[in-house]
Protein backbone atom coordinates (compact mmCIF):
# COMPACT_ATOMS: atom_id res chain seq x y z
CA UNK A 1 0.00 0.00 0.00
CA UNK A 2 2.87 2.10 0.66
CA UNK A 3 4.45 1.77 -2.31
CA UNK A 4 1.37 2.29 -4.41
CA UNK A 5 0.81 6.20 -2.60
CA UNK A 6 4.60 6.64 -3.57
CA UNK A 7 4.02 5.81 -7.15
CA UNK A 8 0.93 7.40 -6.85
CA UNK A 9 2.47 10.56 -5.56
CA UNK A 10 5.37 10.34 -7.77
CA UNK A 11 3.22 10.28 -10.70
CA UNK A 12 1.58 13.68 -9.80
CA UNK A 13 4.34 15.14 -8.94
CA UNK A 14 5.87 14.72 -12.43
CA UNK A 15 2.54 15.51 -14.73
CA UNK A 16 2.92 18.85 -12.74
CA UNK A 17 6.70 19.26 -13.63
CA UNK A 18 5.29 18.64 -17.14
CA UNK A 19 2.27 21.06 -16.81
CA UNK A 20 4.43 23.25 -15.71
CA UNK A 21 6.88 23.04 -18.91
CA UNK A 22 4.02 23.48 -21.15
CA UNK A 23 2.90 26.84 -19.31
CA UNK A 24 6.62 28.24 -19.82
CA UNK A 25 6.65 26.94 -23.09
CA UNK A 26 3.24 28.82 -23.87
CA UNK A 27 4.29 32.06 -22.61
CA UNK A 28 7.57 32.02 -24.19
CA UNK A 29 5.43 31.21 -27.76
CA UNK A 30 2.98 34.19 -26.94
CA UNK A 31 6.20 36.61 -26.12
CA UNK A 32 5.58 36.91 -22.80
CA UNK A 33 9.35 36.14 -21.31
CA UNK A 34 8.40 37.57 -18.00
CA UNK A 35 6.06 34.75 -16.91
CA UNK A 36 7.91 32.28 -19.55
CA UNK A 37 11.06 32.92 -17.31
CA UNK A 38 9.27 32.46 -14.07
CA UNK A 39 7.36 29.21 -14.65
CA UNK A 40 10.91 27.88 -15.53
CA UNK A 41 12.16 29.14 -13.12
CA UNK A 42 10.27 27.31 -10.92
CA UNK A 43 10.19 23.86 -12.94
CA UNK A 44 13.89 23.87 -11.82
CA UNK A 45 13.51 24.69 -8.43
CA UNK A 46 10.94 21.57 -8.30
CA UNK A 47 13.88 19.26 -9.51
CA UNK A 48 16.02 19.91 -7.01
CA UNK A 49 14.42 16.79 -4.80
CA UNK A 50 14.88 14.49 -7.51
CA UNK A 51 18.11 16.18 -8.42
CA UNK A 52 19.51 15.79 -4.84
CA UNK A 53 18.78 12.08 -4.76
CA UNK A 54 20.22 11.53 -8.00
CA UNK A 55 23.57 13.10 -6.89
CA UNK A 56 23.16 11.82 -3.14
CA UNK A 57 21.82 8.41 -4.35
CA UNK A 58 19.24 8.70 -1.01
CA UNK A 59 15.63 8.39 -0.89
CA UNK A 60 14.35 12.02 1.05
CA UNK A 61 11.37 11.68 2.62
CA UNK A 62 8.12 11.86 -0.56
CA UNK A 63 6.90 15.22 1.00
CA UNK A 64 9.33 17.12 0.53
CA UNK A 65 8.99 16.54 -3.46
CA UNK A 66 5.14 16.02 -3.76
CA UNK A 67 4.64 19.74 -1.48
CA UNK A 68 7.28 21.66 -3.08
CA UNK A 69 6.17 20.64 -6.61
CA UNK A 70 2.10 21.10 -5.93
CA UNK A 71 2.78 24.30 -4.42
CA UNK A 72 5.28 25.80 -7.06
CA UNK A 73 2.27 24.51 -9.30
CA UNK A 74 -0.38 26.24 -8.41
CA UNK A 75 1.72 29.26 -8.24
CA UNK A 76 2.49 28.90 -11.99
CA UNK A 77 -1.09 28.23 -12.74
CA UNK A 78 -1.70 31.40 -10.68
CA UNK A 79 -0.23 33.14 -13.94
CA UNK A 80 -3.26 32.63 -15.85
CA UNK A 81 -5.83 34.61 -14.73
CA UNK A 82 -6.37 32.42 -11.78
CA UNK A 83 -5.77 35.38 -9.58
CA UNK A 84 -8.55 37.11 -11.24
CA UNK A 85 -11.10 34.69 -11.83
CA UNK A 86 -10.36 32.86 -8.09
CA UNK A 87 -11.00 35.76 -5.86
CA UNK A 88 -9.21 33.41 -2.68
CA UNK A 89 -6.40 31.97 -4.91
CA UNK A 90 -3.60 34.61 -3.65
CA UNK A 91 -4.64 34.12 -0.04
CA UNK A 92 -4.65 30.22 -1.06
CA UNK A 93 -1.27 30.20 -2.32
CA UNK A 94 0.20 32.56 0.44
CA UNK A 95 -1.12 29.79 3.06
CA UNK A 96 0.09 27.24 1.62
CA UNK A 97 3.07 28.31 -0.16
CA UNK A 98 4.55 29.23 3.48
CA UNK A 99 3.46 26.11 5.13
CA UNK A 100 5.35 24.70 2.44
CA UNK A 101 8.57 26.90 2.63
CA UNK A 102 8.25 26.82 6.41
CA UNK A 103 8.02 22.54 6.20
CA UNK A 104 10.93 22.60 4.07
CA UNK A 105 13.17 24.85 6.35
CA UNK A 106 12.23 22.65 9.47
CA UNK A 107 13.02 19.75 8.16
CA UNK A 108 16.69 20.87 7.14
CA UNK A 109 16.83 22.66 10.26
CA UNK A 110 15.97 19.85 12.42
CA UNK A 111 18.43 17.86 10.43
CA UNK A 112 21.31 20.12 10.36
CA UNK A 113 20.58 19.50 14.41
CA UNK A 114 19.86 15.86 13.96
CA UNK A 115 23.45 14.97 12.81
CA UNK A 116 25.17 17.66 15.31
CA UNK A 117 26.04 20.49 12.31
CA UNK A 118 24.27 22.64 14.62
CA UNK A 119 22.94 22.92 18.28
CA UNK A 120 19.31 23.94 18.97
CA UNK A 121 16.63 23.25 20.99
CA UNK A 122 13.30 22.15 19.80
CA UNK A 123 11.76 25.74 20.26
CA UNK A 124 14.49 27.42 18.68
CA UNK A 125 14.38 25.43 15.17
CA UNK A 126 11.03 26.46 15.34
CA UNK A 127 11.06 29.70 16.14
CA UNK A 128 14.07 30.37 13.47
CA UNK A 129 11.55 28.52 10.69
CA UNK A 130 8.86 30.54 11.46
CA UNK A 131 10.53 33.55 10.67
CA UNK A 132 12.25 32.36 7.52
CA UNK A 133 8.08 31.82 6.59
CA UNK A 134 7.83 35.52 7.76
CA UNK A 135 10.85 36.95 6.66
CA UNK A 136 10.31 34.68 2.97
CA UNK A 137 6.78 36.68 2.83
CA UNK A 138 8.17 40.11 3.42
CA UNK A 139 10.81 39.47 0.60
CA UNK A 140 8.31 38.05 -1.43
CA UNK A 141 6.20 41.32 -1.30
CA UNK A 142 9.06 43.62 -2.15
CA UNK A 143 9.92 41.73 -5.13
CA UNK A 144 6.46 41.25 -6.99
CA UNK A 145 6.09 44.90 -6.10
CA UNK A 146 9.45 45.54 -7.62
CA UNK A 147 8.84 43.50 -10.79
CA UNK A 148 5.00 45.10 -11.64
CA UNK A 149 6.90 48.52 -11.20
CA UNK A 150 9.95 48.14 -13.36
CA UNK A 151 8.09 45.65 -16.42
CA UNK A 152 5.20 46.62 -16.47
CA UNK A 153 3.56 43.71 -15.84
CA UNK A 154 -0.65 42.81 -15.72
CA UNK A 155 -1.22 43.47 -12.23
CA UNK A 156 -3.96 40.82 -11.83
CA UNK A 157 -2.11 38.56 -13.95
CA UNK A 158 0.18 38.92 -10.46
CA UNK A 159 -2.72 39.38 -7.99
CA UNK A 160 -1.73 42.62 -7.57
CA UNK A 161 -4.94 45.08 -7.24
CA UNK A 162 -5.01 47.97 -9.58
CA UNK A 163 -4.75 50.88 -7.01
CA UNK A 164 -2.79 51.87 -4.08
CA UNK A 165 -5.09 51.37 -1.39
CA UNK A 166 -6.26 48.07 -2.75
CA UNK A 167 -2.89 46.70 -3.31
CA UNK A 168 -1.89 47.99 0.16
CA UNK A 169 -4.58 46.00 2.20
CA UNK A 170 -3.88 42.79 -0.50
CA UNK A 171 -0.20 43.27 1.08
CA UNK A 172 -1.10 43.49 4.56
CA UNK A 173 -3.24 40.18 3.92
CA UNK A 174 -0.78 38.46 2.73
CA UNK A 175 1.60 38.80 5.47
CA UNK A 176 -0.56 37.86 7.64
CA UNK A 177 -1.53 34.77 5.83
CA UNK A 178 2.48 34.16 5.92
CA UNK A 179 2.66 35.06 9.23
CA UNK A 180 -0.32 32.72 10.72
CA UNK A 181 1.03 29.71 8.20
CA UNK A 182 4.55 29.47 9.65
CA UNK A 183 3.40 29.79 13.41
CA UNK A 184 0.87 26.90 12.77
CA UNK A 185 3.82 24.39 10.95
CA UNK A 186 6.17 25.68 13.01
CA UNK A 187 4.23 24.31 16.10
CA UNK A 188 3.09 21.40 14.55
CA UNK A 189 7.17 20.68 13.55
CA UNK A 190 7.90 20.69 17.34
CA UNK A 191 4.91 18.63 18.61
CA UNK A 192 5.51 15.88 15.78
CA UNK A 193 9.58 15.48 16.58
CA UNK A 194 8.76 15.86 20.24
CA UNK A 195 6.70 12.83 20.18
CA UNK A 196 7.78 10.57 17.78
CA UNK A 197 10.27 7.85 18.69
CA UNK A 198 13.97 8.24 17.79
CA UNK A 199 14.01 5.08 16.36
CA UNK A 200 11.54 6.62 13.68
CA UNK A 201 13.08 10.25 13.78
CA UNK A 202 16.39 8.45 12.69
CA UNK A 203 14.93 6.69 9.96
CA UNK A 204 13.18 9.99 8.73
CA UNK A 205 16.70 11.54 9.01
CA UNK A 206 18.94 8.56 7.50
CA UNK A 207 19.08 10.71 4.00
CA UNK A 208 19.93 13.76 5.87
CA UNK A 209 23.02 11.91 7.81
CA UNK A 210 24.31 10.60 4.23
CA UNK A 211 23.95 13.88 2.87
CA UNK A 212 25.39 15.67 5.37
CA UNK A 213 28.56 13.00 5.85
CA UNK A 214 29.57 13.10 2.29
CA UNK A 215 29.71 17.40 2.28
CA UNK A 216 31.85 16.75 5.82
CA UNK A 217 33.75 14.48 3.88
CA UNK A 218 34.35 16.32 0.59
CA UNK A 219 35.51 19.25 2.69
CA UNK A 220 37.86 17.10 4.88
CA UNK A 221 39.52 15.68 1.40
CA UNK A 222 40.00 19.10 0.24
CA UNK A 223 41.58 20.39 3.47
CA UNK A 224 43.81 17.57 3.63
CA UNK A 225 45.07 17.88 -0.27
CA UNK A 226 45.46 21.55 0.52
CA UNK A 227 48.07 20.97 3.77
CA UNK A 228 49.64 18.14 1.43
CA UNK A 229 50.48 20.08 -1.01
CA UNK A 230 51.70 23.15 1.03
CA UNK A 231 53.48 19.95 2.76
CA UNK A 232 54.98 19.08 -0.27
CA UNK A 233 56.56 22.30 -0.98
Amino acid sequence: MRKITLSINSAISWILKILMLTVSAYFFTEGNFLFGGFSFLMLLISLIPATVNRSYDVNLPWSLDFLLTVWIALSVLGEIRFYEKIWWWDDFLHFGGTAVLVYLAFVLVYALNFTGKIRLSIPLIGFFTFLVGVAFGAIWEIAEFWVWKITGADALAMGIPPNFEAGLRDTFSDLQFDMVSSAIIALAGMQYVGRQRHIKLHEWMRPFVKIFGEKIKNVQKKTSGQFYKKDKK
